[in-house]
């Protein structure tokens, strides 16, 4: 009974829009339409959160420990089985496509998929031209435009799922973040969040799937 309720309640929106429409001969909606997920983790009975290999050493923040709790929390979120922390010796990039490796880290326990990867942090000071209507007020005898300093950070990862049973990728894509600050003592970790927000996003809506909104049209004739 309620179905069809809805459907006609449905029926009647959508002839007042069309009755209102500028155009009566199609009517545009705008619709929450799912998209599929890459990776189809329902085959999976727990998604393990490991160390991520590092070409360069980060000084300013532990670039391995921050990306590996942030995706064990978040996937935690989306992910019905357990997510977990694995701590796993990654000191060569190697590591990432040994089969056996894998295998052996998921000591034949079945269900297990393994969330790595590699990523890399850097930061620069950046001088930028800045137009004299948008400096302070408190300045009224400045230049037209000055040369103001900006730290921007740059975040390359690439996040790595992997088969703990076959040892074999899954899902394998690289990724590239930026996030600039007028604050040139920004700390890295708070950039980091930053960036690995908008990572998340990204990752979220491939591998999991997400809805988006699309733009739909009914044509009337």
């Amino acid at each position: 009974m309620n179905f069809f309720r809805r459907a006609w309640a449905l029926a009647l929106v959508i002839a007042g829009l069309a009755a209102c429409s500028l155009d009566p001969s199609y009517l545009s909606l705008r619709l929450e339409a799912p998209s599929l997920p890459s990776v189809k983790t329902t085959d999976y009975r727990e998604i393990a959160v490991t160390d991520f290999f590092l070409p360069d050493p980060s000084p300013d923040t532990n670039l391995n420990q921050e990306v590996a709790e942030y995706f064990r929390t978040e996937v935690s979120f989306r992910f019905k089985g357990p997510v977990s922390r694995r701590s796993l010796t990654l000191d060569k990039e190697e590591r990432l496509k040994d089969e056996a490796f894998w295998k052996e880290a998921a000591s034949g326990a079945p269900g297990i998929l393994f969330l790595t990867g590699k990523a890399r942090l850097e930061q620069e000071l950046r001088k930028a031209l800045i137009d004299g209507a948008l400096r302070p007020r408190e300045e009224p005898f400045a230049q037209d435009k000055t040369w103001n300093e900006r730290k921007s950070f740059i975040l390359q990862i690439t996040l790595i799922l992997i088969d703990g049973g076959t040892g074999r990728p899954i899902f394998e894509k690289e990724y590239k973040e930026t996030a600039n600050y007028a604050n040139t003592k920004q700390p890295a970790s708070f950039a980091l969040f930053d960036m690995l927000q908008q990572l998340k996003l990204k990752f979220f809506r491939t591998v999991f799937g997400s809805d988006r909104l699309q733009d739909r049209y009914l044509i009337f004739r």
